[in-house]
């Protein structure tokens, strides 16, 4: 007689938006959906912040390239280019980080696929650390947008090829008011739920959060799988005390939900 197959049910965490259309990924190819956001980004508003980004801005013209690390990253830049720059000035060559932050910077600056350079397959700093347009950078003016105390990688390795690197810190990542009270309130099954996380700052909110809750939950979740987007998160997940992680090649939805697939259909097989 064949055993009933598992059905998964996955913890969506990431920010705003963001979440909201994994969610709605993750539900059209057969998975459950828990959503509990465990990244919240908000503009900064300190105002020597804000001055600071502010100036980046009004100096947008005097930059070689510009270097969006995330779609957050393009988004908020675009509300405050709109504010000093009615039309973008010439002459500057956009990177992102990921093929989805790509197409949101070509699409929130009216760009050009040819104008925007990108890592589609790697989808990280490293990978668009290997671009030949970012070899021969010395001398070169490089603004970095980004959201406050983001990873110095990006930033270390450009300033040793020449280049003179600024950052535009834009927002900041908090934990969201009601991760506490909804992680609490939760029970999970170790054979059925898997946690998603996409940054390793993701994954630090989210022990974070349980410790907070108890060390029980913290222990109930470090039972669980992950999936994490990448070797680098991997290891940060190795070392919290998970045991049962998924690694994806890259942070994209689809190469995410591709690895979540591998295990369902794993589970089915070995039901049958």
């Amino acid at each position: 007689m064949a055993v009933k197959p598992l059905h998964y049910r996955v913890m969506a965490t990431r920010p705003g938006t963001q979440n909201h259309d994994w969610c709605a990924l993750l539900a059209s190819s057969g998975f459950s959906v828990l959503s509990m956001p465990m990244l919240a980004l908000v503009p900064v508003v300190d105002a020597q912040q804000q001055n600071a980004v502010r100036q980046k801005i009004l100096d947008f013209d005097l930059y070689d390239k510009v270097i969006f690390v995330s779609q957050n990253a393009v988004l908020h830049t675009r509300e405050w280019l709109d504010q000093y720059w009615p039309q973008l000035p010439l002459g500057i060559e956009y990177f992102a980080v990921g093929k989805k932050t790509a197409q949101t910077l070509q699409q929130a600056l009216e760009l050009s696929p040819e104008q925007v350079s990108s890592t589609a397959l790697t989808m990280n700093t490293e990978g668009l650390l290997q671009h030949s347009l970012l070899q021969d950078v010395t001398h070169k003016k490089i603004l970095i947008c980004r959201g406050v105390g983001g990873r110095p990688l990006l930033g270390e390795a450009l300033n040793a090829r020449g280049a003179q690197v600024e950052f535009c810190e834009l927002y900041l990542r908090e934990i969201p008011e009601l991760a506490l009270a909804q992680l609490a309130q939760q029970k999970f099954d170790s054979r059925t739920d898997i946690i998603s996380v996409f940054s390793g700052e993701t994954l630090n909110n989210l022990l974070t959060v349980a410790a907070a809750v108890s060390m029980d939950k913290k222990a109930e979740l470090l039972r669980l799988a992950i999936l994490v987007p990448g070797e680098r998160v991997a290891e940060c997940a190795r070392e919290a005390g998970f045991s049962r992680i998924l690694t994806s090649q890259n942070a994209s939805e689809l190469q995410m939900l591709e690895t979540l697939q591998r295990l369902m259909n794993d589970g089915q097989n070995a039901s049958s």
